[in-house]
């Protein structure tokens, strides 16, 4: 089983323990903006993330989220001879807690793990590097709006490029649908 397979596994066999317990659930829609290291080369980075996250007794927070984002690294494609970023595609874990402010603003302060897959191409050839990413955020929830600060980091490997670190800081702005 690789990585990305156990992860999903661990997550789907929590969530049916944990749903018993839940207070209150979001599921959100967020676009994101940041900046992107690569092969320490420092690039752009623009995201949407698709999310929920189950808030149990005590504020205590478990979720899940998917998060697609374009890439543009200049100083990659010079120092790497026209090889491109293109796109990178992950799998997010949030744990935290949830802070209530009163009505329905509260802030989210969580920790993440997750697994990152990032395409890099030339004109003669496409490579995939994947990897465990992790990470630490906090997101401002104001009634139905989001919005967030986030670091990530990663280890990304491959058969023919070796291993390369990622790196990410994101702004989020989203919607958040309460159930």
């Amino acid at each position: 089983m690789n990585k990305c397979q156990w992860l999903i596994c661990l997550s789907l066999a929590a969530a049916p323990a944990a749903a018993a317990n839940v207070v209150n659930q979001d599921i959100y829609l967020a676009a994101s903006i940041g900046a992107h290291e690569f092969a320490d080369e420092a690039g752009g980075k623009f995201g949407i993330h698709l999310g929920g996250k189950n808030i149990f007794e005590r504020g205590f927070m478990l979720g899940g989220e998917l998060e697609f984002s374009k890439i543009t690294n200049d100083d990659f494609e010079k120092r790497y001879s026209g090889d491109k970023e293109d796109y990178s595609l992950a799998a997010n874990v949030p744990i935290g807690k949830r802070f209530e402010l009163g009505g329905e603003n509260a802030i989210d302060a969580y920790g993440l793990i997750g697994y990152s897959s990032l395409r890099v191409y030339s004109d003669t050839a496409s490579e995939r590097l994947d990897g465990v990413r992790w990470g630490a955020g906090v997101d401002g929830n104001f009634s139905n709006f989001l919005v967030g600060l986030r670091y990530t980091q990663g280890k990304l490997d491959s058969d023919l490029v070796g291993d390369y670190t990622e790196k990410n800081l994101s702004l989020q702005l989203g919607y958040r649908f309460q159930l």
